[in-house]
């Protein structure tokens, strides 16, 4: 069941490219066929970009004075540009996302742009009315998985990264209270003003596009779409599904000791000293992205050696007990 505000949604689980509100395929401009992540994704491709039209005429997003926009993005950091005439390094921008006027190589109506630090981290922009509006979020970590949900309602921009809103910078330009985005096309990973010395394509993954014309700020559904996928847009099992929280009650043990865990590769399963079984979803699908870092070790306070290893990306623990 498609629910009537969602315009456009792109999960890339086959080399069909199939979007799913239009029942149209994105095709495919320069390089080879598509490259498709096990588990979900689009590969970027500095030769290669892709561009939706919908039926031919664009997709009807409906877009005046809301809309909402959400992705995953495993973002890459090819570093720094030097200008050749100051021989100052300056930031390298790579196309994301483009909803542009139909039939048109310019005017884009919606232009997403991720953009490269001294510090080697990167930031994404956000532009409205063909760059008449412009707002960054603040800096993130490359070469991980990151969701970002992008919310315009007429009279803010909010940039949401890993469900945490960020305080917006380098903003320049009038906000637009309203912007025509009736009908648009859509290009992935191309820049339609050109390239430059500093303007390169992205080289990073892409997964799970969706747009709607609404303003849609609901943590819970931010949560849940984190959690479940987009499939929370579209199955009414993920639509109807009300999954209380777990709660710590009073007559608890004063130390609580995870005793076993079960990784279905849906629901993590955590079994405890005091015969509670727990069930939440991996953090941002854990079971197809890579997470765990040395840093969520150390915040454990586990040491090396046999008790703990990290493995594609999880932290895979022998013989040890942690007490929350």
């Amino acid at each position: 069941m498609l629910i009537s505000d969602l315009k456009l949604l792109l999960r890339f689980t086959s080399s069909s490219l199939y979007e799913e509100v239009s029942q149209s395929t994105m095709d495919t401009v320069g390089g080879s066929t598509p490259q498709i992540l096990s588990g979900g994704g689009y590969v970027m491709e500095t030769d290669q970009y892709l561009i939706g039209t919908g039926d031919g005429s664009g997709y009807l997003t409906s877009i005046s004075n809301a809309f909402t926009l959400g992705f995953w993005l495993y973002s890459v950091n090819p570093g720094m540009a030097t200008d050749s005439s100051s021989g100052d390094a300056v930031s390298i921008s790579m196309p994301v996302l483009n909803f542009n006027e139909i039939g048109s190589a310019e005017g884009a109506i919606i232009e997403i742009t991720e953009n490269t630090t001294a510090a080697g981290e990167n930031n994404l922009t956000v532009s409205l009315n063909d760059g008449g509006y412009s707002a960054s979020s603040e800096d993130y970590a490359p070469l991980n998985w990151h969701h970002f949900w992008i919310i315009y309602n007429g009279t803010t921009l909010a940039i949401y990264v890993d469900g945490i809103q960020h305080v917006l910078q380098n903003v320049a330009g009038v906000f637009p209270s309203t912007i025509n985005g009736s009908m648009s096309d859509l290009y992935i990973n191309h820049s339609l003003s050109g390239y430059a010395y500093n303007v390169a394509k992205n080289y990073g993954y892409i997964s799970d596009i969706f747009l709607m014309n609404i303003d849609s700020g609901s943590s819970s559904n931010m949560q849940r779409v984190i959690n479940n996928g987009v499939e929370y847009f579209v199955d009414d099992d993920y639509i109807n599904l009300n999954i209380e929280k777990s709660s710590i009650y009073f007559n608890d043990p004063d130390t609580i000791i995870v005793t076993s865990s079960i990784d279905d590769m849906s629901y993590v399963y955590l079994g405890r000293n005091d015969g509670k079984i727990l069930r939440g979803s991996p953090l941002c699908w854990e079971n197809s992205r890579a997470f765990a870092e040395n840093g969520e070790v150390e915040l454990l306070g586990l040491e090396e050696g046999d008790t703990w290893r990290i493995v594609d990306g999880f932290l895979e623990l022998k013989n040890t007990n942690i007490r929350l």
